[in-house]
């Protein structure tokens, strides 16, 4: 991962030989582990402890809306995923997303909205100010996607 940039963290990806389907490209399906590891490689403490134990609360997934830009065929190069914050409410975070290809052509374009919940009670928990530190150092504008 490198340092922020411009609030965002850039993060490189394999593109492994099951991520691609019978169409010979990667599957949409794989990106989202894409962005789904770009997101914990930049925020490691979501949920779990410095001992890698899951903590009290925890980041779950309510809503991801993505636009896919170019497909992408199997590739040794690795392609980039920029992730950062664009939101942070009392106990949600919004991410934004962009994937480009290794000659830096977009890719895909992305959002996630994640509530933080209490393990035992289910329910929503909000941030500390700890927690809201950790979020705002990847502070960025609001991805645009395309309507519908």
């Amino acid at each position: 991962m490198t340092e922020p940039l411009g609030g965002r963290a850039r993060i490189e990806m394999p593109v492994r030989w099951s991520d691609v389907d019978l169409f010979g490209h990667v599957n949409n399906a794989a990106f989202l582990r894409f962005l789904d590891d770009a997101r914990f490689a930049t925020f490691p403490r979501m949920g779990v402890d410095v001992a890698g134990a899951v903590t009290d609360a925890v980041l779950v997934v309510v809503k991801h809306e993505i636009d896919y830009l170019a497909a992408v065929p199997f590739t040794s190069d690795p392609v980039t995923v920029e992730v950062w914050v664009s939101r942070i409410g009392s106990s949600s975070v919004d991410f934004g997303y962009e994937v480009v290809s290794g000659s830096g052509v977009p890719l895909l374009l992305a959002r996630s909205r994640m509530v933080q919940v209490d393990r035992a009670s289910g329910r929503p928990r909000a941030f500390s100010e700890a927690e809201r530190a950790d979020f705002s150092a990847y502070r960025d504008a609001e991805p645009v996607l395309r309507g519908w």
